[in-house]
């Protein structure tokens, strides 16, 4: 009985002696209901939008538009498939797309049916590698995919010129990162053109395109300088609207006036007269101004502005929301364009339900837009705001796990300094979880009279008595603790520190509590600014932990999760904001570290532990928005963090990851691996669980069916039988009291031969 009790221990915990890979797949099965617990959100896990923007595109070649966003927020891209009247989530094609930054619009512009990118050019992507480009501008990626469903690209331009000087050399189109142009045939000859407001100007720029002109069809990007007045208006910075009627602007000294400093053009024919109409957003207002065209009605046949209405649209709820930006588009499959409206802003804007759905009740030719709802996308997905940074828990003692879900929430209510806590309750079985949003200001911890900026959330007992307390890092560095008193179901926390043991962790301190050094108490591994992380050993005892001020360890691992470019050939760092998660991801017995960052990558390194001396080595690309495809290094957006836990009990990770968009993405390992040439199957996960885990006196074993008439048996870490029994029900408790501190393994069977383990923890 002792070595066949040992044999199954060892071959579930010992350590692999050869390499094992890790894959991580993208995972979308565990339904999310909302506080009423009526309706189930459909993709829930995308991740949360924040500065969207909208591009309609063919993903799967089926011949009906799907649905391309990018936020700004992160530089995000996420897909959706348009099926049957619905939009669905579909994250496989977003790695089939370059990494682009700050704006992107797709739009056709050499007549071959495939949506090609305009965005903003590549900083880093000089020949000479020691330049950097600092002005903005315009970048170009041809779509030359030759397969449906399958993207291929090649980059035509990363900066696109103004050719039309027969004496000077090209000239940089320079466009800010903040603003978003209008790229449209405004000429109506079948090419690209493009409106743009200059840098440090308040007119509107005309770039004609001459691809027709010069005889290339349209498959050529040919841009002139065309009309530095377009339309012969001026915009009034301190009145949020245009000066008409002056047909020579340019001509005045306007450029000597307050300027503007972030814009959004979209062109769009709003009275089927032949001129393209422009909708102008501004940075330093809430509303887009609607700009009709004269031009068809101008007797030099001109662009020319002849009347504005600052409140659009009319007749329908307008749009109120900071820096606007609007987007034609059909996206309820009607064949003609509605209209979306979002901000263009990334951080100090409304990030919560922010995105305007106007259909279009009019025809294809003359729109007429009515407002629908302000949720568009966001009303099925978990969105909190701004910042989320989940953490797995069994907060109500119920045998299975919980999601807290730290965020800034949002923005026009909190300004980012009132953080504060959301639960999702598992209100499922342990192996077929159902997660419900309970309470959305769990704890109450943002109504204290002092404030916590940038909650980072850490559960474990350091108290002994088998609750999970709580441990939340702060933006100054300091640690919060919070001790469980719960009793039952009944959830009750009190704060008994804000500034524990005086610990520094550092700006942006991310703690995760976990016994690194494995001698039975829980340590602090800290994230930070910086991109490093710090390690705090516990030298207290089990129920009175003791911590220093300062690091053990101040750079365990000996790396960082900070990235860089080359600025004048010399890397510049940016800040690192690493957000750890320990775990034995492969379950070899020894730790991994996943670290979330800053630009929005999850780092895993191995061999994780409590060593000065060791350096860490980085496993690279580990994560897959498609099962079947190889994975990638992705970038889930900015200041991701993640946490792990075996959700449904099958034996594989699920990984959870937040970002500053305010959402969650979800995540399964698939492990696999060899023992001396011996192909190793994961042992799965029992169908029963046991809690509270760690026990100390009771231990509770419940199943998702009856257990009754099963016999159990509990081994020690060296196969020496410790108690054995029969459950009578389908829960069950056990008197643990009499045995020592340690790690115990219960296994149980049934009469058809079904055989079920567990480990718990006495303590």
């Amino acid at each position: 009985m002792k070595k066949s009790y040992l044999l199954f221990y060892l071959l579930s915990i010992i350590s692999l002696v050869q390499a094992q890979s890790v894959k991580l797949s993208y995972y979308n099965q565990i339904p999310i209901l909302n506080k009423n617990g009526t309706d189930t959100l459909q993709y829930p896990f995308t991740g949360g939008l924040n500065a969207a923007q909208f591009s309609a595109i063919d993903l799967d070649g089926d011949g009906i538009k799907d649905l391309f966003v990018f936020d700004r927020a992160g530089n995000k891209i996420l897909t959706f498939l348009f099926k049957n009247g619905k939009y669905i989530y579909t994250p496989k094609y977003e790695s089939m797309f370059p990494e682009l930054n700050s704006w992107v619009l797709l739009r056709d512009y050499n007549c071959d049916g495939k949506m090609d990118i305009f965005t903003e050019v590549d900083h880093n992507a000089q020949p000479d590698k020691s330049k950097f480009i600092y002005s903005g501008g315009i970048r170009v990626i041809q779509n030359v995919s030759t397969k449906a469903g399958e993207f291929k690209w090649l980059q035509t331009q990363n900066q696109l010129y103004d050719t039309g000087s027969q004496t000077e050399p090209p000239v940089n189109i320079s466009l800010a990162s903040t603003d978003l142009p209008a790229i449209e045939d405004i000429d109506n000859d079948g090419d690209m053109d493009l409106l743009i407001m200059p840098l440090a100007k308040n007119v509107i720029t005309y770039y004609q395109n001459l691809s027709k002109e010069k005889g290339y069809n349209c498959d050529s990007l040919i841009y002139v300088f065309r009309d530095e007045c377009w339309g012969y208006i001026y915009y009034k910075v301190v009145k949020n609207e245009f000066a008409l009627n002056d047909m020579s602007p340019c001509s005045r000294n306007y450029f000597n006036k307050t300027m503007h400093n972030g814009t959004t053009l979209c062109l769009y024919d709003k009275d089927n007269d032949g001129d393209k109409d422009l909708l102008y957003g501004d940075v330093s207002y809430n509303s887009l101004l609607l700009l009709e065209n004269g031009k068809s009605i101008n007797k030099k046949n001109l662009d020319s502005i002849i009347s504005q209405d600052t409140i659009f649209p009319r007749n329908t709820k307008a749009a109120v929301i900071e820096f606007p930006a609007a987007y034609m588009l059909d996206v309820d499959g009607d064949t003609k364009k509605d209209m979306l409206i979002t901000t263009n802003m990334d951080g100090s804007a409304k990030n919560k339900d922010n995105i305007s759905f106007y259909k279009n009740t009019g025809t294809a030719t003359v729109p007429a837009f009515q407002y629908q709802r302000n949720n568009f996308l966001i009303e099925e997905m978990i969105d909190l705001g701004g910042g989320s940074f989940p953490t797995f828990v069994d907060i109500d003692s119920d045998g299975d796990v919980d999601l807290v879900v730290s965020t800034q929430g949002e923005f026009t209510q909190t300004s980012n300094s009132n953080d504060y806590l959301v639960l999702y309750k598992n209100t499922g079985t342990p192996t077929k979880p159902v997660y419900q949003l309970s309470d959305t200001n769990f704890l109450s911890i943002n109504n204290s009279t002092q404030k916590i900026l940038r909650i980072m959330p850490s559960f474990g007992d350091l108290t002994g008595d088998g609750k999970p307390d709580l441990l939340i890092g702060d933006l100054n560095g300091k640690m919060h603790f919070y001790q469980n008193i719960s009793n039952g179901l009944n959830i009750n926390y009190i704060k008994l520190s804000g500034d524990y043991f005086g610990m520094y962790g550092g700006t942006s301190a991310a703690p995760q509590l976990v016994d690194l050094n494995k001698d039975g108490k829980l340590d602090i591994v800290m994230g930070r600014k910086n991109g490093t992380l710090a390690y705090f050993e516990n030298n207290g005892t089990i129920t009175a932990p003791n911590f220093s001020t300062t690091p053990t360890i101040d750079s365990i691992g000996k790396f960082t999760v900070a990235e860089s470019v080359l600025s004048g050939g010399v890397p510049y760092y940016f800040d690192g904001y690493s957000m750890p998660y320990v775990c034995d991801l492969d379950k070899d017995g020894r730790y991994e570290v996943l670290v979330g960052s800053e630009q929005g990558r999850i780092f895993l390194y191995n061999n994780f532990e409590a060593n000065p001396n060791r350096k860490c080595a980085e496993i690279d690309k580990i994560f897959t928005d498609d099962p079947s495809a190889a994975a990638a290094n992705l970038k889930f957006g900015t200041r991701a963090s993640v946490t792990t836990a075996d959700i449904n009990k099958d034996g594989k990770f699920e990984i959870i990851i937040g970002n500053q968009r305010g959402g969650l993405r979800v995540y399964q390992a698939q492990i696999s691996g060899v023992i001396s040439g011996v192909k190793l199957q994961q042992v799965a996960e029992p169908t029963f669980v046991i809690y509270p885990n760690p026990a100390k006196e009771l231990l509770t074993i419940k199943g998702d069916y009856n257990l009754n008439g099963m016999k159990y048996t509990i081994v020690n870490l060296i196969g020496e039988v410790i108690g054995n029994g029969e459950f009578t029900s389908y829960l069950n408790e056990l008197n643990v009291s009499d045995l020592l501190p340690g790690l115990y393994i219960i296994s149980a069977s049934n009469i058809n031969g079904q055989k079920l383990n567990a480990r718990f923890l006495i303590r």
